[in-house]
């Protein structure tokens, strides 16, 4: 929610299961990944909403910073979708960004259900309003200026500089819009909803756009851990040996039919039932297609299971597609781990999309 930087930008997501970062740079048209890295949290540190232990975040990023021998200190994080609000509203055409500025602070009781002064806001003009001649439609978000300056604190302490602070369904779409441009072969989705799907540890997030325009946000209770806590009780694990496993191999050879593949529909049934909500309640907004991200996205039987289901492509992009790696990342780590770094690429194409 603040100006973009021309210097050097991290991209730092932190959510419920670690910090995640990630450095691009450009060159002669190329985007090369300079740095790609996380650090697992421990459980309780951060919720759904809130960093619940500062500390352990800001060692968690000293710890990435050190590891990675990074210098930069300009970051751009997200807040989670359920500690903002977003609206699009109808404005006169012919009210400049001071003029709409003014508009919401004037009108904010519309808008937002706090103070106008509690909250930090962003607007954005999205075009015309067909259906009211002379006005634009404004996507306007806004937040606590609590929730902001909690993850402003932990940064500094960690020694970085917080430049921006979006929103993580808006990093995704960035991500999205940065693919889909360089695909050529999609097909036309005016009018259609594209659904972003974030599967995270604990939750997994579901965020529709239509036109580029954000129409639909819900978080469900269900994601990666539920295949951890499996693997600890049938294999006597710790959770830090389960975690490890999981993402690298060792597991018994039993583990993909016994365990990996009841998961994977399990978590299927959840995203088909999601899915099907959205659609009842929105029924104007047809799917276009579904694109997987986050630390659940990696298992290829989900998107197999759910293709199964739906009448709508399922992709799982590669967050990282056309762009150079930096001999210095571990292709083991990124192997397995760059569908969960998409909301840190994301707003690490920030400095990029500038």
């Amino acid at each position: 929610m603040l100006s973009i930087p021309s210097s050097p930008l991290l991209g730092l997501d932190i959510s419920s299961d670690a910090v995640k970062l990630v450095s691009l740079a450009q060159s002669r048209g190329k985007i090369r990944v300079e740095h790609a890295d996380s650090e697992t949290l421990p459980p309780g540190a951060v919720s759904d909403r809130d960093i619940l232990d500062s500390e352990a975040v800001s060692r968690a990023l000293r710890t990435i910073l050190e590891r990675s021998r990074i210098r930069t200190k300009a970051v751009a994080t997200a807040l989670p979708a359920n500690t903002a609000i977003v609206k699009v509203i109808s404005l006169p055409a012919d009210l400049d960004e001071v003029g709409i500025e003014d508009q919401i602070r004037y009108e904010g009781s519309q808008y937002i259900p706090y103070s106008i002064d509690a909250v930090n806001f962003d607007f954005s003009v999205l075009g015309p309003d067909e259906t009211r001649k002379g006005f634009n439609h404004v996507l306007l978000v806004a937040s606590k200026k609590e929730a902001i300056e909690d993850r402003a604190a932990v940064l500094e302490e960690a020694g970085l500089k917080p430049q921006i602070v979006d929103v993580k369904p808006f990093a995704l779409w960035l991500l999205h819009e940065h693919l889909n441009g360089a695909n050529t072969k999609n097909g036309n989705q005016a009018g259609k909803g594209i659904a972003l799907v974030e599967i995270g540890s604990i939750t997994t997030n579901i965020y529709v756009f239509q036109d580029g325009h954000p129409v639909y946000s819900r978080e469900h209770n269900f994601g990666l851990s539920r295949l951890l806590e499996e693997i600890q009780r049938r294999y006597n694990l710790d959770s830090n040996d389960a975690q490890r496993m999981e993402r690298f191999g060792g597991l018994p050879p039993e583990y993909d039919k016994e365990v990996l593949q009841p998961f994977a529909r399990n978590m299927a049934q959840e995203l088909f039932r999601s899915l099907d909500f959205f659609q009842a309640s929105m029924p104007d907004v047809p799917t276009a297609a579904v694109h997987l991200f986050g630390v659940g996205a990696k298992i290829p039987q989900l998107a197999d299971q759910l293709r199964q289901m739906v009448s709508f492509p399922v992709l799982v992009p590669d967050p990282f597609a056309g762009m150079e790696i930096s001999p210095q990342i571990s292709r083991r780590f990124m192997d397995s781990d760059r569908s969960s770094l998409a909301v840190a690429c994301g707003l690490a194409l920030r400095r990029i999309s500038a």
